[in-house]
């Protein structure tokens, strides 16, 4: 019985191997890599300069405070919604922050509530904050847009 089981194995091995021998081959070339070539990435212009910000409708009026940590070792600006009419209206609060390093970064605060905090990493140089206010209707608001220096001299 164990010969048998042997024998078996033996001839179903002998046909797997000699199945997979019997395809032709195809001389194949490869396609030619294409050489990498250095390509500079010309980073997005920036903008410290300060822009208007737009008129919102009394219904939607919401009143934010920015402020800034004046030690240098964490020279963060921190945003904090203060309320207003406007605050059953608003979906989020989005700070942007354009850093005298040429580094943006932005920080989101869905369904903002009174005293609720974003707080974004700063320089010791001069910053460009600007806020935005986006309503549950889809339009977006700039409410805030300045250039907040690390001290005051």
């Amino acid at each position: 019985m164990k010969l048998w089981l042997l024998i078996s194995v033996c001839i179903l091995t002998v046909l797997v191997a000699c199945a997979g021998c019997t395809q032709e081959q195809k001389n194949v070339t490869p396609a030619p890599t294409p050489e990498p070539t250095d390509t500079p990435v010309i980073p997005a212009p920036v903008s410290y300069v300060p822009g208007p910000t737009d008129v919102i409708p009394p219904a939607y009026n919401i009143q934010i405070q920015v402020d800034r940590n004046q030690v240098s070792i964490h020279p963060d600006i921190i945003t904090t919604f203060r309320g207003g009419t406007g605050i059953s209206f608003i979906s989020s609060l989005e700070v942007k922050v354009t850093r005298s390093d040429g580094l943006v970064e932005t920080g989101f605060l869905p369904k903002p509530d009174i005293g609720d905090k974003i707080t974004i990493e700063g320089t010791t140089g001069s910053d460009r904050v600007e806020v935005f206010a986006h309503m549950k209707n889809g339009e977006v608001y700039k409410i805030y847009d300045q250039l907040l220096p690390f001290r005051n001299r």
